[in-house]
């Protein structure tokens, strides 16, 4: 093969192995800073809190296993590896019927009816752990009608995980 058609296909070779995993999968709008590639990537992913092991996230892109560091009132989440103590371990989400804005309390009452018996709480942590929820907000109501189910402590903190 000639040479200068030896370096054209090695240049298209190159570009289509760079390009190629980009394309794969078709185009985001997810900020990079957003995505994470598994629940223990809050010890991996370095971001603004209390330790470099900590990373900032919307609820959105919470995934069970998650461990939040505090109960966010704006559903942005800091999260920690659950091996450090923590406020909160993420199960799963409720979404709230459409109609008009219910009120926080209502919300919050309807989402953890749902949520409480879909827990699935370790057997040796079902004393001490119980359902929480972090309700929609209003502002963002009827386009984001999500609830995100919790485990929470009954008091203190959590250490390590708490849901199977």
């Amino acid at each position: 093969m000639p040479l200068r058609a030896r370096h054209r296909l090695t240049a298209i070779t190159v570009c289509l192995l760079w390009a190629g995993p980009a394309c794969s999968t078709g185009t985001s709008t997810t900020p990079a800073t957003a995505v994470r590639d598994s629940p223990s990537s809050a010890a991996e992913t370095p971001g603004p809190g209390p330790t470099p092991e900590t990373s900032r996230h919307h609820a959105t892109y919470l995934r069970p296993g998650d461990c939040l560091l505090d109960l966010p009132h704006d559903l942005v989440a800091t999260l920690v590896p659950c091996g450090h103590p923590h406020a909160a371990e993420y199960a799963s989400i409720y979404v709230l019927p459409e109609g008009p804005w219910p009120g926080e309390e209502e919300a919050r009452r309807e989402a953890l009816a749902w949520c409480a018996p879909r827990l699935r709480i370790k057997a040796s942590k079902r004393e001490t752990v119980e359902a929480g929820v972090l309700p929609p907000l209003e502002h963002e109501w009827p386009g984001a009608r999500t609830a995100y189910c919790l485990a929470v402590p009954r008091e203190g903190e959590l250490v390590g995980r708490v849901l199977e």
